[in-house]
């Protein structure tokens, strides 16, 4: 998920509580999906006690990030929990 504009301090430290982090490092061998950025807008404008509801749909709507062959990505769970 590509984080916009507008994301709390809060709502940072809470998907960091669900398992979410920045990239840090190369060579990542992790497999990604990616949220559209229509559902991370909702996620920043969810109330706190919706913001797992949005955020297990966003995931659903997640599509697979091709790797750099080209080839689609086997899923990955992107939080622990």
């Amino acid at each position: 998920m590509t984080i916009q504009a507008g994301l709390s301090d809060d709502l940072w430290r809470w998907l960091l509580d669900q398992g979410w982090r920045e990239l840090t490092y190369r060579p990542d061998r992790r497999r990604y999906r990616e949220v559209p950025a229509t559902w991370v807008t909702r996620l920043i404008d969810a109330l706190p006690q919706t913001r797992a509801q949005v955020l297990a749909a966003a995931v659903v709507k997640a599509t697979h990030r091709p790797n750099l062959s080209g080839a689609k990505t086997v899923p990955s769970y992107v939080a622990r929990g």
